[in-house]
């Protein structure tokens, strides 16, 4: 990501483009700041869980989905600030890349919540298929007594 930012800024330190132009790098900036993101989780998922089956490929791209149409604001959404030839690159990069910042963080808190709900939804889930294994055998010992019971009556 320093790698992105440092080319970003390279690439447009000493151009004198247009708002428009500008505007179109930082979406790029946003999607290759997201797509490292992802990558990153997906490595963190697999260095922490390696006793566990990777992700499958449906919950990868159904997070990759969730990232990119993400009911957050992102930078495209966003009206266009007004573009100040006169103001620095450097105090109109801060600017730039504190509103990217903004909607990459509401971005992937909306993701970290998504995520949260899913693993709750599959927590209950889980709790009731192993609830319903639990009755299943408990009436299986009960039929089992009961057949040894009458076996032994007899």
């Amino acid at each position: 990501m320093h790698q992105m930012v440092d080319s970003f800024c390279n690439n447009h330190q000493n151009q004198p483009e247009g708002q428009e132009q500008e505007q179109v790098a930082l979406l790029q900036l946003e999607d290759d700041f997201n797509e490292v993101l992802l990558d990153t989780v997906d490595l963190h998922y697999q260095n922490s869980n390696q006793e566990s089956a990777p992700l499958l490929p449906e919950v990868r791209q159904e997070l990759r989905s969730r990232v990119r149409r993400s009911s957050v604001p992102s930078l495209e959404d966003e009206s266009v600030e007004v573009w100040d030839p006169r103001e620095s690159f450097y105090d109109r990069a801060l600017r730039l890349f504190q509103r990217l910042l903004c909607c990459l963080q509401q971005k992937w808190q909306a993701v970290l919540a998504w995520v949260r709900r899913m693993v709750a939804a599959g927590m209950q889930a889980l709790c009731s298929a192993v609830e319903t294994v639990w009755s299943v055998f408990q009436d299986f010992c009960s039929f089992v007594a009961q057949v040894l019971r009458s076996a032994i009556q007899a």
